[in-house]
């Protein structure tokens, strides 16, 4: 199961190193130097919740500079080097690199998977409702195995590659002459510059003469190294990558690697997590939560291996030691009565509320648990909202048959709206929580509130100042058992 209970340890003390005087550029005074890495939004550069100008910025597309074509787009994972200002929104990039997974020919394409993958140079590409897909008027499915494309994307715990964005417009590609793959050194032979080794199940020949970058970079197991091949269209020969260059991230990336006590947020998906972990990975970075940590958009016993995580904080000179955790895609819960299996589509309908709410629920590759029969009364799901879609899509990460709540249905998702004193917003849908009949009927985080006090805390989703989207706040409606009216009401977020 992916329930997992966390057991925190004693907060660690951090404190965020600042620069003093300086207003990085948009004239809010102060600011902190930081290190951002995630999923950027054009405009400039807006990344993990900051709008980032990047006007004097030394701005690279895996290594080759902005130029007209070439620059930074919607879905590109990227690192940047900067000052966030004091409104913790906006600031200044002074060094900005955006990385690509994997660019070649797929060898198979699977438009009808669930979700739709593709396989490129060995490496599993999945793509999502998220994928930014580029110079594909037609979606996916322009895709063929003859479609040179340039994968951005987040590797998830086994390797695969989640799509943030596919390129195939081959002017606005890093470098359209070369196929190259970046993963994590497995497999290595002896020595400090091996000549073979694995990334994923891609096996790597160095041929002689390649370039090793930057020059006299040793790599091993463990290492994330960037290969690039010359040789098309014999870029795999014998099963093996030819490697021209092999650019070794990390001795490449200095600029990006932060200071002791300094900002420091980095999206990904978590790996190398486990029941009771203080400790884990977000995008191959350790971190480090604690009593003090906060959630938005989820909750601690959200947290699993595979999940899309932002992590914030300070780096003490080992790991991140995060003061806040992001789910990216909040993470919904919801339970209720099962209808309309399909197993055709794998899918199939979640009755809330005695019919009052439905809500379908699609299986993937990653749901752990299985399709539900018909007319189960009362059904547990996690998972995250498929968007766009209209009506309500849930896509499931875990299916759970035992309910908790004494099996009443319920729904736990970010607000969209608020209409006081009566209805809150859930999934497009005005519920009504004037009258919980509960005792208390509104839950805050420290304790019961009042109807008024409970409107007032809660937070819809909108847009920030600086033109950033956040979600709102996490909210639990659970339903009276066999009805429609509202049991309790709870505020279950971070915040």
């Amino acid at each position: 199961m992916r329930t997992l209970r966390i057991a925190f340890l004693a907060a660690l003390a951090a404190s965020i190193a600042t620069c003093g005087g300086g207003t990085g550029g948009t004239g809010v005074t102060g600011g902190t130097n930081a290190v951002s890495i995630g999923v950027m939004t054009k405009g400039s550069v807006i990344l993990n919740g900051v709008h980032f100008d990047d006007t004097n910025a030394n701005v690279v597309v895996d290594d080759t500079p902005k130029t007209t074509q070439i620059d930074t787009r919607d879905g590109m994972v990227v690192k940047v080097r900067g000052m966030i200002n004091a409104d913790g929104i906006t600031g200044t990039a002074q060094q900005v690199r955006a990385l690509v997974e994997v660019r070649g020919t797929p060898t198979s394409v699977a438009p009808s998977a669930n979700p739709p993958s593709l396989m490129v140079l060995n490496q599993t590409v999945f793509v999502n409702d998220q994928t930014v897909l580029s110079n594909l008027p037609g979606g996916f499915g322009d895709i063929t195995t003859s479609t040179l494309i340039e994968v951005h994307g987040l590797p998830d715990s086994t390797g695969r590659i989640w799509a943030t964005r596919i390129e195939a417009n081959q002017a606005q590609m890093a470098d359209n002459t070369v196929d190259e793959i970046r993963g994590v050194v497995s497999n290595a032979s002896a020595g400090p510059q091996p000549t073979t080794f694995n990334l994923g199940s891609q096996a790597i020949n160095v041929v002689n003469g390649a370039a090793i970058l930057p020059t006299g970079a040793t790599f091993t197991n463990g290492s994330i190294v960037e290969v690039h091949c010359s040789a098309r269209p014999s870029c795999v020969s014998m099963g093996a990558f030819q490697a021209t260059v092999v650019e070794v991230e990390n001795a490449g990336d200095a600029a990006f690697q932060p200071s002791s006590g300094e900002r420091y947020e980095v999206e990904g998906l978590v790996s190398g997590f486990a029941t009771n972990a203080t400790t884990f990975f977000v995008a191959g970075i350790s971190v480090t939560i604690s009593i003090n940590t906060t959630f938005e958009g989820g909750l601690a016993t959200d947290l699993a291996n595979d999940v899309d995580v932002e992590a914030e904080g300070t780096f003490n000179g080992t790991t991140l030691v995060a003061t806040k955790i992001e789910f990216k895609r909040s993470v919904i819960r919801l339970q209720g009565a099962t209808a309309n299996r399909n197993t055709t589509t794998n899918t199939f309908d979640l009755q809330i509320a005695n019919n009052t709410y439905t809500i379908t629920i699609q299986l993937d590759a990653q749901t752990i648990g299985v399709l539900p029969v018909d007319g189960l009364a009362c059904v547990q799901v996690r998972g995250q909202r498929k968007v766009p879609a209209s009506p309500v899509v849930v896509t499931a990460g875990e299916i759970d048959m035992s309910c908790s709540n004494g099996n009443s249905h319920l729904i736990q998702v970010p607000v969209e709206a608020k209409a006081p004193p009566t209805t809150i917003t859930l999934f497009g849908f005005a519920v009504d929580v004037s009258s919980p009949s509960d005792t208390p009927p509104y839950q805050g985080l420290n304790g019961p509130l009042s109807q008024t006090d409970f409107f007032n805390t809660i937070t819809p989703a909108g847009v920030n100042a600086a033109g950033v989207p956040e979600a709102g706040t996490l909210v639990k409606v659970t339903f009276n058992s066999g009805l429609a009216t509202v049991k309790q009401v709870e505020i279950e977020d971070g915040d």
